[in-house]
């Protein structure tokens, strides 16, 4: 029952995501309560962000990120540093 519940939470949390990043351009505020109802839902059943989505949102103040608009990626010394321009919070992710 409670994979059940988390296939159908990840699987509303795709269309959410999606919905955000075509709602973006239009509308940033709506964009932004997608990505919070998907986070609601992943809290709510226990479930994870699909791997493509993960650095889409940001882990502080919630809000739906896209590069070059509300926020900034770097590469330095194999780790690639994600800034979010909303709330200032840095998530620094190592590469090889």
């Amino acid at each position: 029952m409670k994979v059940n519940r988390r296939k159908m939470a990840t699987s509303r949390i795709e269309i959410l995501m999606q919905r955000a990043e075509e709602a973006y351009p239009r509308d940033k505020a709506l964009a932004h309560r997608y990505a919070a109802l998907a986070r609601g839902l992943l809290t709510r059943h226990n479930a994870k962000f699909p791997k493509h989505w993960k650095r889409r949102v940001c882990k502080k103040c919630g809000k739906f990120l896209v590069v070059g608009d509300n926020c900034r990626v770097r590469t330095h010394k194999s780790r690639v540093t994600i800034t979010c321009l909303e709330c200032g919070d840095v998530v620094r992710v190592p590469f090889k």
